[in-house]
């Protein structure tokens, strides 16, 4: 009822500001408010993290149904999908899936109850800029996701189709409307997908082709966001995030049985931001709220009018953050504010509501004095329930006068917070766990050949790190039935980072070219309860993955190539050979066909996906598609302010 409610106000919301127009706002990028320059950072990230953007063309030539198979094609973030439209998890440099915190619009989005992020859950359609930061305070990295307006449009339509293999259907409809002052944009997504597909069951004997029954989804929302321009250099920016998702879940490869479990998602996200900028000083408050619901159950027959499992939970995350910039001269830089995060989770196993207060506070100061840079921040973590010493992070780097080479090197400390099923969950919680804390060195190496040129533009990045991390939280049986975590283990993180990306545009020729390559090493130091761990490798963290993308377009016709190279995963710690994921090679190909009929553009994708039909396993005995196939229609209508206002 109350997503109900919250949705028809929305709708009441959208009909009233219908002339005005959204677009969304990078929390990490420069903007144009007439003649006023725009820098949004928060600070709870570091400034000069590694970064990694997805390209508006990358989300176009996109025809999955949600974030995670965008991450895992274009970027170095390794998702560990349970298939697709399934739970999907995050892992940036070996770090676990609680180890990322994932933002939009400053908002923290991680659950509450489980510390990592469903990217399942995350449409594309969620905001205009996606960013992954692969040197900050999180034990893995951070992604950003955010909204951003573009003052120029008028008026814009954007309407999408994709039909697809297992009878999938998914439609976007989006529009903005506005003007100099006041900019509001809408996206609403629907995905209806009976997703029974073929896989090669190698767990069966005789390896048999089955089909994934029980898997149907459905998933619809909607996003929006108003961004006002007011005087003396204020913007307003106000979001919200309706979603509901349910899913029937199938049975495990190797399993005879029918599956009866589905589980339901439900999420309403809101944000109010107030900027406000000045040649000196400029300022940044928020106030954001998350409500998720998630509902499991599973019958132990189709027929059962009694569940086996029924279970689920209610959070709330009530969001503030304020800083204040202070910029002095000899390009001198002074940030310092706070982020405060209330969470409220009702969960049945916890045996009663939870409160907890989490936040930190923080200096950051920087100086660039000619080819020279450098930076230091201190942050003072707090929270209800453990004290975290005080965090350091400093970088120094030099870039040539030419801006085609740069040199980064950091230190930064990192520090993770147990989640609230470490701590509350009944039996087994242990409320006397220590924070995961850990620190890191960086290397980083930007080349820009072409920094100014209008047409070709070349870039390489080559990332090294080292990492260690202590108390890892480990939940180990205290009964034959009950289990508890503990700070167990400490571990090791290091390796190499690289990306190549070329790209060249002119009248009636398109081309471009990503490709990423990344050597990670993750290994056990110290396991207090078994020492023959030492030197082993982490469940799921593959040493090499190579991803490669190239598209290219010659009046209206284009040609696209993904490629992906994942190396082999253990699925234990005692890292048995036999219990090995194989390493695993995937393509994609597509062809596109574009016509423009003056301010009417029109385009046709069709998309062959795992065109080598590889049978594969992301996560040990969950189902993966063969050979499948995607026809997208896209439209769009955009129309400019005129000049002369």
């Amino acid at each position: 009822m109350r997503l109900k409610i919250n949705y028809i106000l929305l709708l009441v919301f959208i009909a009233i500001q219908a002339k005005n127009n959204f677009a969304q706002q990078g929390l990490i990028a420069i903007q144009q408010i007439d003649t006023v320059s725009i820098t949004d950072h928060p600070v709870n990230r570091q400034t000069n993290s590694s970064t990694f953007s997805i390209t508006p063309l990358q989300k176009r030539f996109s025809s999955q149904n949600d974030l995670a198979d965008l991450l895992q094609s274009t970027t170095p973030v390794q998702i560990n999908s349970y298939g697709p439209g399934n739970i999907a998890s995050i892992s940036i440099r070996g770090g676990n899936d609680d180890h990322t915190n994932v933002y939009w619009n400053g908002l923290k989005i991680n659950s509450a109850p489980l510390g990592g992020t469903d990217v399942s859950l995350i449409p594309i359609e969620s905001g205009e800029e996606i960013t992954i930061h692969t040197n900050t305070s999180s034990l893995g990295g951070d992604i950003t996701i955010n909204s951003k307006p573009d003052w120029n449009k008028k008026f814009s339509l954007h309407v999408r189709s994709d039909i697809g293999s297992f009878e999938t259907y998914r439609n976007n409809v989006g529009f903005t409307a506005g003007n100099k002052k006041v900019q509001f944009q809408s996206n609403t997504f629907s995905l209806i997908a009976k997703n029974n597909f073929l896989y090669t069951d190698n767990y069966k004997f005789n390896h048999p082709t089955d089909t994934a029954n029980h898997n149907e989804i459905k998933n619809e929302g909607t996003v929006n966001s108003i961004f006002i321009q007011l005087k003396d250099q204020v913007m307003i920016s106000i979001g919200s995030w309706l979603q509901l998702k349910q899913k029937n879940i199938p049975s495990i490869m190797g399993s005879y049985e029918a599956s009866n479990k589905f589980q339901k998602d439900a999420t309403i996200r809101h944000f109010i931001n107030v900027d406000k900028y000045g040649e000196k000083i400029s300022y940044h408050i928020s106030l954001a709220h998350s409500y998720d619901v998630l509902k499991y159950t599973d019958k132990k027959r189709p027929t059962d009018t009694v569940l086996l499992i029924n279970s689920g939970y209610n959070t709330h995350r009530l969001s503030n953050t304020f800083y204040v910039e202070n910029t002095f001269a000899h390009r001198l830089k002074l940030t310092t504010g706070y982020t405060y995060n209330l969470l409220i989770a009702d969960v049945k196993e916890y045996a009663g509501k939870v409160i907890d207060h989490v936040g930190e506070a923080s200096s950051n100061i920087s100086i660039k004095q000619g080819d020279l840079q450098g930076s230091l921040r201190i942050a003072q973590p707090f929270s209800s329930f453990k004290y975290i010493r005080p965090q350091f992070y400093v970088d120094a780097g030099y870039m040539l006068t030419n801006k085609k080479y740069t040199v980064l090197f950091s230190y930064s400390d990192k520090y993770r917070y147990p989640d609230q099923n470490d701590r509350y969950w009944s039996p087994g919680g242990n409320p006397y766990l220590k924070p995961e804390t850990g620190w890191t060195v960086n290397l980083g190496n930007t080349i820009d050949v072409f920094p100014d040129h209008p047409k070709h533009h070349l870039n390489a990045v080559v990332n090294i790190y080292y990492s260690k991390i202590k108390n890892n939280i480990v939940w180990t049986p205290i009964t034959n039935i009950i289990w508890s975590p503990k700070n167990l283990k400490s571990t090791r993180l290091y390796g190499i980072e690289s990306q190549l990306a070329y790209s060249y545009a002119a009248k009636n020729l398109v081309f471009s070219v990503n490709e990423i390559y990344n050597f990670n090493r993750v290994q056990i130091i110290q396991d207090e309860n078994n020492a023959d761990l030492k030197g082993h490798y982490l469940r799921y963290k593959p040493q090499h993955t190579f991803k490669s993308n190239m598209y290219v377009e010659i009046y209206s016709l284009g040609l696209g190539i993904n490629y992906q190279y994942i190396s082999r995963r253990f699925t234990d710690e005692e890292n048995f050979a036999y219990f090995a994921l194989k390493s695993y090679h995937l393509l994609d190909m597509f062809l596109t066909f574009k016509a423009d009929i003056k301010e009417h553009h029109l385009q046709f994708i069709f998309k062959i996906n795992n065109v080598t039909n590889t049978a594969y396993e992301s996560i040990r005995s969950y189902a993966q598609p063969k050979r499948y196939y995607t026809f997208s229609f896209i439209y769009n209508f955009s129309k400019l302010q005129n000049n002369s206002l």
